[in-house]
Formats: C-alpha cells, sequence, structure tokens
C-alpha cells in the first residue's frame, strides 16, 4: 500500500471518530467536547439553529438543562461516506435520533432519520475539525409511550399540514415548546439538497 492510500485510510478514520465523538459529547453533555469538534469559525445548519456552532453549543446546553425527568435524546450516527482532497473533505453520514419527550404531562417517543452533510478541514493544529454541518431531514415518526391515557382527540386542534411532511413532528414540539425553526430546514430529494451537494462537492475541490 502506498503512502497516499495509508494516510487518505488515516483520514478517515480520524474523520469518522470525529463524528461519532460529535454524537456521543451532545447525548452526553459534554460541552466543552463538543465545542472542539468544530473549527472556531464553524456554522451548522438544523431545525432549531442556523448560525456559528457556538451559539449551537451553548443552546444545546440550555437546552438539555431544560429536560424534565425521563426525557433524553441520543443520535445513532453511521460511519461517513467520505471525500477527501487535501485538508479539506466532505461527509456524508447517516443519522438516527432517539428521544422520550414530555409533552403535557404525556410521555412520547419520538424518532427522525436524516443525513449530515458536513464540510471538515484540517488546519494549522493538523486535527481535523467541522467547518459547517447541515442536516438533511427524511422523515420522522412519533408513539404516545401510553396511547391509552391520551385524551379523546388530543390531537384534533393541531394542524400538521403547517409543518413539512419530512418533519411533521419535529415541527409540532419545537412550536409545543415556543422555538422558532431555522430557514434553511433542508429536506430529502429536494432542490435545495442537490444544491447543497453540488456547493460543498465546488468547495471540496478548491482545496487549501
Amino acid at each position: 500500500m502506498d503512502e497516499a492510500r495509508i494516510q487518505a485510510a488515516a483520514d478517515r478514520q480520524e474523520i469518522n471518530e470525529l463524528l461519532m465523538n460529535w454524537g456521543q459529547a451532545r447525548d452526553r453533555a459534554e460541552w466543552e467536547n463538543l465545542r472542539h469538534c468544530f473549527q472556531p469559525d464553524g456554522i451548522i445548519n438544523i431545525a432549531w439553529i442556523s448560525g456559528p456552532a457556538s451559539e449551537f453549543v451553548d443552546q444545546s446546553a440550555e437546552r438539555l438543562a431544560e429536560f424534565k425527568r425521563g426525557e433524553y435524546s441520543k443520535h445513532v450516527i453511521s460511519p461517513g461516506r467520505i471525500q477527501l482532497n487535501d485538508d479539506r473533505a466532505f461527509s456524508q453520514c447517516h443519522v438516527n435520533n432517539v428521544a422520550r419527550v414530555i409533552v403535557d404531562d404525556h410521555e412520547f417517543d419520538w424518532e427522525f432519520w436524516g443525513q449530515f452533510f458536513d464540510l471538515i478541514e484540517k488546519r494549522d493544529d493538523d486535527v481535523w475539525r467541522l467547518f459547517n454541518r447541515t442536516m438533511v431531514y427524511e422523515k420522522d415518526r412519533l408513539d404516545a409511550v401510553h396511547p391509552d391515557q391520551l385524551p379523546d382527540g388530543y390531537f384534533d386542534d393541531t394542524d400538521f399540514s403547517e409543518f413539512l411532511p419530512e418533519v411533521r413532528y419535529l415541527g409540532w414540539r419545537l412550536k409545543k415548546n415556543n422555538i422558532p425553526a431555522a430557514n434553511k430546514l433542508l429536506t430529502i430529494n429536494s432542490p435545495e439538497e442537490a444544491a447543497l451537494i453540488e456547493d460543498s462537492l465546488n468547495w471540496l475541490a478548491k482545496g487549501n
């Protein structure tokens, strides 16, 4: 195996460790660890924030601190499909978020499927870190833990048509918690996803 292939294998291993570390740090409230997953000028685009990664970390800490007893959230992340060019990388990885949430004193299991599209850089410290992370949403679902305890007609006054079909229940949860949705929410097989892929590949091709 030549030196270039060995280096590429090492880079992909380090990037996949970064992807896994992000999920563990986010779910285990390891905020400094999570912060170090991003470049200092890192950006994140997800359902409830589109902006600096530093703000994402700070707001995530606030959100988890507000969890009710019995609530939790876990990100299950696949290894990435990683394309390399010098000190830049473009990664796509599958994400499954499973959560126990309490709304109106009722327990629900909420789950979504999506993909992270990541622009990743290795800068002066020779460490791969996230520069731009964007979630592309695929679908979600919501199940009452105790459906027999839900009042009759619990959802009758909810207009789910105001939410994107791919994130119907995520939109409902955000509204229930008075959290405004981000403006750049992307969904699978959309023109916006196609544009994101094109822009990411163009960014990758430029190299450093």
